[in-house]
């Protein structure tokens, strides 16, 4: 198949938001929006690149990112796509957003598997409207030449035109069904970071050191790591500096899996036989 590279889009003028979405830190783990898509992508990709717009000064952090600018004429993420393309014609290219902070490994890895050559779309159903998300997919090289008859004809919508195209749909992983939800607004980040309620089981060596099987735990952790750091400073639990899996509602999760309200946590140590 074709190599694979990965574009991360932060050409835009964060309008909505106020401030640069690019150069914004949410997570516990003191990365931007940048370096955090950066990375992700960095992990499934050959080579990786940041899409910016003309005369745009790269994200703190981002300064030695190999970039893109934006192709003239067009605008909106087309603009980046198709100067993606225009760079390396003969890739593959994984396009993400910047403003996607729900995005986990699985999600790419999971999109990544799915490739198939026959096919120029690789794109997942948005869990909220069912309709495909292009600014988390991957778009094989027999794309360019459709992305480029749509833009002749002024149609710039990348959604619209997966559409049209009738690009097969994925489903997203059942641990990530919020992975594409962005960030636009400063209410969307108000939403994502408000405390949330989380209930917490105990067992073995832990329910001991903690006293009790069963509490509930007000946070603004957005994922299961964060939780579990939180909790271990909170409770000064020594199991939980050690080793420990994680499980939400009942499966085991990623340290970078999003928490939501509501949901079941659950710390467990290594066991002998399991």
């Amino acid at each position: 198949m074709a190599p694979l590279y990965g574009l991360l889009l932060a050409g835009g003028r964060s309008t909505r938001m106020g401030r640069d979405k690019a150069a914004m830190v949410l997570g516990a783990d003191g990365l931007s929006q940048a370096q955090r898509g950066i990375a992700l992508l960095a992990g499934v990709c050959e080579k990786t690149l940041l899409s910016l717009r003309d005369g745009q000064t790269p994200p703190a952090g981002c300064e030695g990112v190999e970039a893109v600018r934006d192709k003239p004429g067009f605008g909106g993420p087309l603009a980046g796509i198709l100067a993606a393309f225009d760079r390396e014609p003969s890739a593959a290219w994984l396009v993400m957003a910047c403003d996607l902070p729900f995005v986990t490994p699985e999600v790419l890895e999971n999109l990544v598997s799915a490739r198939r050559e026959d096919l120029a779309f690789c794109v997942y159903a948005s869990a909220s409207d069912g309709l495909p998300e292009p600014l988390c997919a991957i778009y094989e090289p027999s794309a360019r030449e459709i992305w480029k008859a749509h833009a002749a004809r002024d149609h710039l919508c990348p959604r619209h035109i997966l559409i049209e195209e009738k690009a097969p749909l994925l489903e997203l992983p059942s641990s990530s069904r919020q992975a594409l939800e962005n960030m636009n607004t400063p209410e969307d980040i108000a939403s994502a970071t408000a405390p949330k309620e989380i209930h917490i089981c105990w067992f073995g060596a832990l329910a001991e050191e903690r006293g009790c099987r069963e509490e509930s735990l007000t946070t603004t952790a957005m994922n299961a790591g964060g939780f579990l750091a939180e909790c271990a400073d909170r409770f000064g639990l020594p199991g939980l500096k050690s080793h420990v899996r994680i499980a939400v509602n009942d499966e085991f999760a990623r340290n970078d899996q999003p928490i939501l309200n509501g949901d079941k946590v659950v710390f467990l140590k290594p066991f002998s036989g399991g």
